[in-house]
Protein backbone atom coordinates (compact mmCIF):
# COMPACT_ATOMS: atom_id res chain seq x y z
CA UNK A 1 0.00 0.00 0.00
CA UNK A 2 1.46 3.56 -1.25
CA UNK A 3 1.63 5.49 2.03
CA UNK A 4 3.07 8.84 0.26
CA UNK A 5 4.07 9.45 -3.86
CA UNK A 6 5.75 12.55 -4.92
CA UNK A 7 5.34 13.07 -8.55
CA UNK A 8 7.37 15.20 -11.17
CA UNK A 9 8.43 16.86 -8.05
CA UNK A 10 10.49 20.15 -7.92
CA UNK A 11 11.19 21.96 -4.68
CA UNK A 12 12.75 25.56 -3.95
CA UNK A 13 16.74 26.02 -4.48
CA UNK A 14 18.34 27.09 -1.58
CA UNK A 15 20.10 30.57 -1.54
CA UNK A 16 22.95 29.18 -3.43
CA UNK A 17 20.97 28.09 -6.04
CA UNK A 18 21.22 24.86 -5.65
CA UNK A 19 19.04 21.80 -5.34
CA UNK A 20 17.94 18.83 -5.88
CA UNK A 21 16.25 18.12 -9.67
CA UNK A 22 12.99 17.15 -10.68
CA UNK A 23 12.02 13.96 -9.39
CA UNK A 24 9.65 11.24 -8.61
CA UNK A 25 9.50 8.96 -5.75
CA UNK A 26 7.13 6.85 -3.78
CA UNK A 27 6.67 4.80 -0.38
CA UNK A 28 5.09 2.24 0.90
CA UNK A 29 3.62 0.75 4.41
CA UNK A 30 6.76 -1.14 6.16
CA UNK A 31 9.00 0.13 3.74
CA UNK A 32 12.61 1.54 5.07
CA UNK A 33 15.12 3.32 2.57
CA UNK A 34 18.19 4.85 3.06
CA UNK A 35 19.76 7.37 1.51
CA UNK A 36 23.00 6.95 -0.05
CA UNK A 37 24.40 10.62 -1.68
CA UNK A 38 27.33 12.08 -2.09
CA UNK A 39 25.59 15.40 -0.64
CA UNK A 40 24.81 16.07 3.09
CA UNK A 41 22.71 19.30 1.41
CA UNK A 42 20.61 16.86 -0.89
CA UNK A 43 19.83 14.35 1.72
CA UNK A 44 18.71 17.37 3.56
CA UNK A 45 16.95 18.46 0.96
CA UNK A 46 14.99 15.34 -0.02
CA UNK A 47 14.15 14.77 3.97
CA UNK A 48 13.00 18.50 4.28
CA UNK A 49 10.64 17.80 1.15
CA UNK A 50 9.42 14.55 2.51
CA UNK A 51 8.62 16.48 5.63
CA UNK A 52 6.10 19.07 3.61
CA UNK A 53 9.27 21.84 4.85
CA UNK A 54 10.23 22.85 1.42
CA UNK A 55 7.35 24.70 -0.77
CA UNK A 56 7.54 22.81 -4.28
CA UNK A 57 7.77 24.34 -7.24
CA UNK A 58 5.83 22.41 -9.24
CA UNK A 59 4.58 18.69 -8.96
CA UNK A 60 2.02 16.90 -6.75
CA UNK A 61 2.31 15.26 -2.96
CA UNK A 62 -0.01 12.31 -2.08
CA UNK A 63 -0.40 11.17 0.80
CA UNK A 64 -2.41 8.33 1.65
CA UNK A 65 -3.91 8.94 -2.05
CA UNK A 66 -4.73 13.08 -0.48
CA UNK A 67 -3.24 15.79 -2.76
CA UNK A 68 -1.64 17.77 -0.36
CA UNK A 69 -2.02 21.85 -0.64
CA UNK A 70 0.56 23.85 -0.10
CA UNK A 71 -0.87 27.12 -0.40
CA UNK A 72 -1.92 27.32 3.76
CA UNK A 73 0.10 25.62 6.29
CA UNK A 74 -2.86 25.03 8.15
CA UNK A 75 -4.20 22.58 5.70
CA UNK A 76 -1.13 20.73 5.91
CA UNK A 77 -0.98 20.52 9.99
CA UNK A 78 -3.39 17.18 9.54
CA UNK A 79 -0.67 15.46 7.32
CA UNK A 80 2.58 17.19 9.70
CA UNK A 81 0.93 15.68 12.79
CA UNK A 82 1.23 11.80 10.64
CA UNK A 83 5.52 12.72 9.73
CA UNK A 84 8.06 12.36 12.18
CA UNK A 85 10.96 14.04 11.17
CA UNK A 86 14.33 14.04 13.81
CA UNK A 87 17.10 16.11 12.40
CA UNK A 88 19.90 18.48 13.33
CA UNK A 89 17.03 20.95 12.61
CA UNK A 90 14.71 19.72 14.88
CA UNK A 91 13.84 21.89 18.20
CA UNK A 92 11.66 22.70 21.08
CA UNK A 93 9.77 25.30 22.13
CA UNK A 94 12.23 26.99 24.62
CA UNK A 95 10.00 28.86 27.11
CA UNK A 96 7.93 25.45 27.55
CA UNK A 97 8.60 22.20 29.74
CA UNK A 98 9.37 19.37 28.33
CA UNK A 99 6.33 17.99 29.33
CA UNK A 100 4.34 20.87 28.05
CA UNK A 101 6.33 20.18 24.51
CA UNK A 102 5.53 16.67 24.22
CA UNK A 103 1.69 17.26 24.44
CA UNK A 104 1.31 20.80 22.10
CA UNK A 105 0.10 18.79 19.29
CA UNK A 106 -2.22 17.07 21.17
CA UNK A 107 -3.68 20.23 22.96
CA UNK A 108 -4.04 21.55 18.99
CA UNK A 109 -5.39 19.00 18.01
CA UNK A 110 -7.57 17.81 20.48
CA UNK A 111 -8.77 20.96 21.91
CA UNK A 112 -8.53 20.67 25.22
CA UNK A 113 -5.78 21.45 27.83
CA UNK A 114 -6.91 18.74 30.16
CA UNK A 115 -4.77 15.89 28.40
CA UNK A 116 -2.10 13.48 30.02
CA UNK A 117 0.99 11.94 28.51
CA UNK A 118 -0.37 8.62 26.90
CA UNK A 119 1.68 4.90 28.17
CA UNK A 120 3.69 4.87 24.84
CA UNK A 121 4.88 8.56 25.44
CA UNK A 122 5.88 7.69 29.15
CA UNK A 123 7.84 4.76 27.76
CA UNK A 124 9.99 6.93 25.85
CA UNK A 125 10.54 9.04 28.42
CA UNK A 126 11.90 6.19 30.40
CA UNK A 127 13.73 4.72 28.19
CA UNK A 128 15.58 8.09 27.06
CA UNK A 129 16.07 9.02 30.78
CA UNK A 130 14.18 12.24 30.48
CA UNK A 131 11.73 11.67 32.91
CA UNK A 132 13.32 13.85 35.95
CA UNK A 133 13.38 16.64 33.16
CA UNK A 134 9.69 16.80 32.49
CA UNK A 135 8.83 19.96 34.29
CA UNK A 136 11.58 21.56 33.02
CA UNK A 137 11.85 24.71 30.18
CA UNK A 138 13.52 23.46 27.20
CA UNK A 139 16.10 26.39 27.42
CA UNK A 140 17.58 24.80 30.24
CA UNK A 141 17.74 21.59 29.21
CA UNK A 142 21.87 20.11 28.05
CA UNK A 143 21.93 19.47 24.59
CA UNK A 144 21.84 15.98 24.76
CA UNK A 145 18.66 15.99 26.77
CA UNK A 146 16.99 18.52 24.04
CA UNK A 147 17.48 16.23 21.74
CA UNK A 148 16.34 13.59 23.38
CA UNK A 149 13.40 15.28 24.03
CA UNK A 150 12.58 15.84 20.47
CA UNK A 151 13.05 12.46 19.97
CA UNK A 152 10.49 11.18 22.23
CA UNK A 153 8.48 13.54 20.64
CA UNK A 154 8.49 12.51 17.12
CA UNK A 155 8.26 9.11 17.94
CA UNK A 156 4.94 9.82 20.48
CA UNK A 157 3.23 11.47 17.68
CA UNK A 158 3.26 7.94 16.11
CA UNK A 159 3.70 8.87 12.89
CA UNK A 160 2.67 7.15 9.77
CA UNK A 161 6.56 8.42 8.16
CA UNK A 162 9.18 8.67 10.03
CA UNK A 163 12.70 10.76 8.51
CA UNK A 164 15.80 10.21 10.09
CA UNK A 165 18.88 12.64 9.46
CA UNK A 166 22.19 11.00 10.45
CA UNK A 167 20.88 10.27 13.95
CA UNK A 168 23.98 8.90 15.27
CA UNK A 169 25.22 12.64 15.52
CA UNK A 170 22.14 14.13 17.19
CA UNK A 171 21.49 11.80 19.76
CA UNK A 172 25.10 9.70 20.35
CA UNK A 173 25.78 6.54 19.03
CA UNK A 174 25.43 5.76 22.79
CA UNK A 175 21.84 6.40 22.78
CA UNK A 176 21.85 5.00 18.95
CA UNK A 177 20.85 1.45 20.69
CA UNK A 178 18.05 2.74 22.97
CA UNK A 179 16.59 4.39 20.00
CA UNK A 180 16.97 1.45 18.08
CA UNK A 181 14.87 -0.84 20.28
CA UNK A 182 11.97 1.73 20.47
CA UNK A 183 12.76 1.95 16.43
CA UNK A 184 11.89 -1.85 16.12
CA UNK A 185 9.06 -1.75 18.38
CA UNK A 186 7.06 0.90 15.83
CA UNK A 187 8.22 -1.03 12.86
CA UNK A 188 6.28 -3.63 13.66
CA UNK A 189 3.04 -1.37 13.66
CA UNK A 190 4.19 -1.17 9.80
CA UNK A 191 5.84 2.63 9.99
CA UNK A 192 7.41 4.08 7.00
CA UNK A 193 10.90 5.55 7.40
CA UNK A 194 13.73 7.67 5.36
CA UNK A 195 16.93 7.20 6.93
CA UNK A 196 20.41 9.35 6.15
CA UNK A 197 22.83 7.64 8.43
CA UNK A 198 26.65 6.80 8.09
CA UNK A 199 26.66 4.34 10.26
CA UNK A 200 26.44 1.29 8.34
CA UNK A 201 25.35 -1.34 11.22
CA UNK A 202 22.53 1.15 11.88
CA UNK A 203 21.39 1.14 8.17
CA UNK A 204 22.06 -2.79 7.65
CA UNK A 205 19.54 -3.48 10.62
CA UNK A 206 16.69 -1.66 9.00
CA UNK A 207 17.07 -0.69 5.63
CA UNK A 208 15.51 -2.77 2.88
CA UNK A 209 15.45 -0.13 -0.16
CA UNK A 210 18.21 2.11 -0.86
CA UNK A 211 17.48 5.30 -2.21
CA UNK A 212 20.32 6.98 -4.16
CA UNK A 213 21.09 10.59 -4.69
CA UNK A 214 23.69 11.58 -7.29
CA UNK A 215 24.55 15.06 -8.74
CA UNK A 216 21.81 16.59 -7.22
CA UNK A 217 19.49 13.95 -9.00
CA UNK A 218 17.83 10.48 -7.41
CA UNK A 219 19.68 8.36 -9.63
CA UNK A 220 17.41 4.71 -8.29
CA UNK A 221 15.55 3.57 -5.28
CA UNK A 222 17.18 -0.16 -5.08
CA UNK A 223 14.94 -2.71 -3.12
Amino acid sequence: MCLCKLTNYLIEKDASKKGLERFDFSISKGDVCSIQTDSRDDARSFLRALATLMRPVSGTYLFNDDQLDFSDYRKLLPYKKKIGYIAPSAAMLSNRTVRENLLLGRFYHEDSLAIELTESTKKFCADFNLNSKLNVHAARLDRLSSHMAVTARELAKAPDLLLLERPEDYIGHRNLNIFSESLKELLETGLSVVLFSYDKKFVARFSNRTIIISNSRIAAAED
